[in-house]
């Protein structure tokens, strides 16, 4: 039986926050929220597996081409849960992103997300601490106008902070309703 009480308020806490428009609404609008579940590449002693909800922003950088190609920026906030070895904790990131699409149909996103989790021991694997970095490239495909199904390839380490740093990669899917 998993044991998640306090995690499962922060993680309310942080979904709730993340509905509500930001502050800065004139030049920030809402991008996105989706769901996002994964397994790791074995390359850890566990097998790691993550559940996420997340939202972007769109910022106000963005460029179109005649050609139908576009580059867009944006800010992703998640939160969730990092299982291994029968253990679960929190984890959560916020940063900034790079998406290329064509025809908005189809669109490829590329970012790095300081990131904290409340665990960072699972079994013989040790992630270092509790301050991460997630960086990750994904292919997303755009369906009935609001809808995107995608794929994201992610590392999570600690750049060196720690003694400990073996990192996790991960493979994700996700469902994405795009406003």
């Amino acid at each position: 039986m998993i044991k998640l009480s306090p995690y499962w308020t922060i993680l309310v806490i942080v979904l709730s926050s993340l509905i509500s428009q930001p502050l800065c609404a004139g030049e920030i609008s809402w991008r996105s929220l989706g769901l996002r579940a994964g397994i790791n590449d074995n390359r850890n002693d566990e097998d790691f597996e993550q559940y996420e909800g997340f939202s972007t922003w769109s910022l106000p950088w963005s460029w179109q081409w005649d050609s139908g190609w576009a580059l867009d920026t944006f800010i992703e906030a998640n939160a969730g849960v990092l299982t291994a070895d029968g253990e679960t904790g929190f984890v959560g990131s916020v940063g900034p992103g790079l998406y290329i699409s064509i025809k908005e149909m189809v669109g490829i996103s590329m970012g790095i997300n300081p990131t904290l989790i409340s665990k960072h021991e699972y079994g013989d694997d040790d992630l270092g601490g509790a301050f991460q970095f997630t960086s990750y490239i994904g292919l997303n495909a755009v369906f009935y106008d609001h809808y995107s199904l995608g794929y994201r390839l992610q590392h999570m380490s600690n750049a060196g902070f720690y003694d400990h740093n073996p990192g996790v990669n991960m493979h994700m899917l996700a469902v994405e309703y795009r406003f």
